[in-house]
Order: structure tokens, then C-alpha cells, then sequence
């Protein structure tokens, strides 16, 4: 995984870090250390794995020339990209903040990274005729308990009754040992992850919702 990132975010950078940084930095120091960051990050969640989202790259002032904007941004769009195909969980959007600090030798750069909760962007929804449920983050809990991501309130639906995400431009879902059964399109699935498709019905015991996809 570290190196896959490494190789995606060493190409992105070929380009850019002429325009950024002086030429003591190679695109593939940058691309090397975001990656392994990124890794040491992962933790677990209920809903599986899961990673940092907020990361501060800090440099020597000399170190930094030109516009900075672009590049904070097109790194936290690949960071977002690689965490969905990866189906890893954040906790917020993903950020990357590019500063600058004397303290730091020239040539070198330091690399911070934590997770920031924050709200996050809404990829599908569970909607049936009385709810509508956002999906933001990439992997979610749903259930009855005020802990799950996906909230339904009823006494028939385990307090951690499923979990979905999204991997590889896929999603998935799997039941988390549920007393009254999760179901899609009427078939009982168990914990072995299952495909769910754009307007497939997902049904929390007798709760029924048509899974819809921002990408369909």
C-alpha cells in the first residue's frame, strides 16, 4: 500500500514541485514521506481500517518559492482519491497544509499528521419513504446505537447492526452479527463482504432503504 501511494503521489508532484520549491527537493522525497505518514497513521475503527486525514508539511523558507495554493490542494484531492480505492475510513476531509519554518534545515522538511473530525462529503445515500441518510464517510457503521455513523432508531436494528464502504470503486457491505439480519435486494448476507449496487434495496430487519450513489 505505502508504495503504490508513493508511485501515485510521485507523478502528481513531478510536475509541480519546480514551481513550488527550489530544486534541493526531489518530488520523490516528498511523495516518500507522505506515503509512509500516511501508513504509520492507520488505526482501527468498528468499521475497519482507517487513516489520518490532516497532514502539515513544514520547510525551510528557502526552501519555498511560488504559489503553494495548487499543490495543497491537488495533494489532499489524491490523498481523498487513494483513501476511497484503498477503503480506508476518515474522520473528516482530508487536508494538506504547506508551511514554512526556520528551524527546519535546509533541504529537509518536516511532516505532521493527526485526524481532524470534521464533516464529511456525502458520496450516497439510504433513502426510503419517510428517511434520507447521508453516506459521507468512506467506510460507516450503521445501527441503532448514538455511536453509529448511520443512526436508525428502532428496537429491531442492532446497536452496530452493519457496516458499508466503498473500495476499489466498489461498495460493500457486511453484517456485524445483527440479532434480526441484514439484507440486500431480500437476501441474508452475513459477514463476508457483499456488493451493493446503485438502487439496490438494503433492509436492517424490517427497515428497508433503496442504497443510492452520488457517482451513478
Amino acid at each position: 500500500m505505502v508504495r503504490s501511494l508513493e508511485r501515485r503521489l510521485e507523478r502528481l508532484l513531478e510536475g509541480l514541485v519546480g514551481r513550488a520549491f527550489s530544486g534541493r527537493l526531489h518530488p520523490s522525497e516528498i511523495a516518500g514521506r507522505l506515503a509512509r505518514e500516511a501508513d504509520f497513521a492507520l488505526f482501527d475503527h468498528p468499521a475497519g481500517p482507517a487513516t489520518a486525514n490532516a497532514f502539515t508539511l513544514t520547510f525551510n523558507p528557502a526552501d519555498l518559492q511560488g504559489d503553494k495554493e495548487e499543490l495543497q490542494g491537488l495533494l489532499a484531492r489524491e490523498m481523498t482519491e487513494y483513501a476511497a480505492n484503498q477503503g480506508l475510513r476518515l474522520e473528516g476531509p482530508v487536508s494538506v497544509s504547506i508551511g514554512s519554518d526556520d528551524s527546519v534545515p535546509a533541504g529537509q522538511f518536516t511532516c505532521h499528521v493527526e485526524v481532524l473530525p470534521g464533516p464529511p462529503v456525502t458520496w450516497a445515500r439510504l433513502v426510503s419513504n419517510s428517511e434520507s441518510h447521508p453516506i459521507g464517510r468512506n467506510r460507516v457503521i450503521i445501527g441503532r446505537s448514538p455511536d453509529a455513523d448511520v443512526i436508525i432508531d428502532s428496537d429491531d436494528v442492532s446497536r452496530l447492526h452493519a457496516a458499508l464502504w466503498r473500495e476499489g470503486g466498489v461498495t460493500s457491505v457486511r453484517d456485524l452479527g445483527s440479532s434480526n439480519g441484514t439484507f440486500v435486494d431480500g437476501v441474508r448476507i452475513g459477514s463476508d463482504p457483499v456488493l451493493i449496487e446503485h438502487g439496490s434495496t438494503l433492509s436492517l430487519s424490517q427497515h428497508s432503504y433503496r442504497f443510492l450513489s452520488s457517482d451513478a
